[in-house]
């Protein structure tokens, strides 16, 4: 039988098609490995290779393919209206035009300041990758034996240097630093993305020996969070798991395979607290002992989230004769949900009161999370306040614009009361970040360049949310894409999260796209 000869167009998609998964495969096992000069220098290698990837994808990909397929269909393909969060991401590739145009330092805005090169040129890299992937994405086995690779074993990597094992010039010589993947900040932003998609690959994997692989990976992946050195690891792991329940409560199997992670995740805990606290305490190399994290591997949580699974496990086998209450149970949840966002405000308005007025917050003025000084948050207390107040004195087209890609640095450092407090806090050392995007975003591309990326980050929550429950892309993006935000709060863009980020969620999209178009 002659198979059916394919058109030009289609011909060059299939080629699109390919050079995307190619891309991803090379994003996913060998970005996360790839550090030059030692490790210490792991940001700036980073960069080099993600930007010699990126590049060489969107030139052949996007100046190739997508313009001459373009060209075919004669613009028929830009006539189709994009679904808001693409919407957001195009405004805010042209809030960054735009903060580039008015830029201070154009050079530096180009480039970037920094190891990381967060510059405009990122920016373009990081949106032109995530439009093609939108377009050409075509789920593929391979890409995702790529992402268990790479999460997999920088988990298992990441054990291993804090026991200073692997690799031996790591350990006890850099302790804020893990393996391959840098500083733990860094570390935990890559981990947030890739444990989302590893758990929403298990829930979803119908063949036995796959999702068993899927489950090991999984382990990996928790026992490198918990002993990967920072505490922002613990919301992202609540916000994922969080979320994760919030979409598996609909049907009575996703919340089998639920309580199984659950479960998996308490027994790693545990075993994590005996290999750190039984078996190698004078061989682990800690950044902080005293952490929230080693805080609750000592009181035994483990073995609280084993009694959770176990609770819905005992719950599934009650109820499995009966009609599954998934409706009443997602009602539960928004009471959840309800109950999370009224203890945040209480949160913040403790955090008000303590701060302003001690003398009146009683008790609470000894619970340290709540006292809003410099301190707070690793200095996050100091670094934010320069951002806002900074922000505030920026004349009113920079607030609309910013000072410029990179230009955070140069331009709070201008003022000397910030510079004051920031050389007593930091020394020799510059405060180059706000540590917290939306902050950051505010200071160097102004109101619009926030917005806009906000905007992206709730329209795409929003609309993978709603196919969670149907499509396991997008519940991978929409975990991924929750552990991220939790990251964002506390931290900066980088080459090898940030772009996860964004690749997953036009995975997921693209997804959306294709079933629209075949209907």
């Amino acid at each position: 039988m002659k198979q059916e000869r394919k058109t030009t167009l289609e011909v060059i998609h299939d080629y699109g098609e390919q050079i995307t998964t190619y891309y991803l495969i090379v994003m996913l096992a060998f970005v996360p490995f790839f550090y030059q000069n030692g490790y210490s220098d792991i940001a700036n290698a980073k960069y080099k290779i993600y930007r010699l990837v990126t590049t060489a994808f969107i030139i052949i990909c996007g100046f190739i393919c997508y313009l001459v397929e373009t060209g075919c269909l004669r613009g028929e393909n830009l006539k189709r209206r994009p679904k808001l969060p693409i919407i957001f991401v195009l405004t805010h590739l042209l809030s960054h035009i735009i903060s580039w145009i008015f830029s201070s330092n154009h050079k530096t805005s180009w480039v970037g300041n920094g190891s990381w090169h967060m510059g405009f040129r990122v920016q373009l890299l990081f949106i032109g990758a995530m439009l093609l992937v939108f377009y050409y994405y075509k789920d593929k086995l391979s890409i995702w034996i790529a992402a268990g690779i790479g999460a997999g074993i920088t988990g298992l990597l990441t054990v291993l240097n804090r026991f200073d094992i692997y690799p031996n010039k790591m350990g006890n010589t850099y302790p804020g630093f893990i393996s391959t993947l840098g500083q733990t900040n860094w570390a935990t932003m890559y981990v947030a993305c890739l444990m989302g998609a590893g758990i929403a690959y298990y829930i979803y994997e119908e063949n036995r020996m796959r999702r068993m692989i899927a489950l090991f990976v999984d382990a990996f992946i928790f026992m490198g969070a918990w002993v990967i050195g920072s505490d922002t690891i613990l919301p992202v792991m609540m916000a994922e798991l969080f979320i994760l329940f919030g979409v598996c409560i609909s049907k009575r199997e996703m919340l089998q395979r639920f309580s199984v992670i659950i479960a998996m995740f308490g027994v790693v805990t545990e075993i994590v607290y005996v290999l750190v606290f039984v078996f190698f305490h004078d061989k682990f190399v800690f950044v902080d002992e005293n952490d929230a994290v080693n805080s609750l591997l000592r009181k035994h949580v483990g073995v609280l989230i084993i009694f959770v699974a176990l609770v819905i496990m005992a719950m599934l086998y009650a109820t499995r004769q009966k009609e599954w209450k998934g409706k009443a149970l997602k009602i539960l949840y928004k009471v959840m949900v309800a109950g999370l966002l009224l203890g945040i405000i209480l949160i913040v308005i403790a955090m008000v009161v303590v701060t302003n007025s001690p003398q009146k917050a009683g008790s609470l003025a000894n619970i340290r999370m709540l006292r809003f000084d410099y301190d707070w948050g690793t200095h996050r207390g100091l670094n934010w306040r320069c951002a806002v107040y900074g922000f505030g004195r920026l004349p009113f087209w920079r607030k609309l614009v910013g000072t410029g890609q990179g230009g955070f640095a140069a331009y709070i450092y201008s003022f000397p009361d910030f510079e004051e407090s920031l050389i007593e806090m930091y020394g020799k050392y510059k405060l180059m970040v706000a540590h917290n995007e939306y902050l950051h975003f505010l200071v160097e591309n102004g109101i619009l360049g926030c917005i806009t990326y906000a905007g992206f980050i709730i329209t795409s929550f929003a609309a993978l949310w709603k196919r969670a429950d149907k499509s396991r892309l997008s519940m991978m993006a929409l975990l991924s894409l929750s552990g991220y935000f939790a990251c964002s709060i506390f931290f900066f863009q980088h080459v090898y999260a940030t772009s996860f980020m964004y690749l997953f969620v036009a995975m997921a999209l693209s997804e959306e796209r294709k079933t629209k178009i075949a209907n």
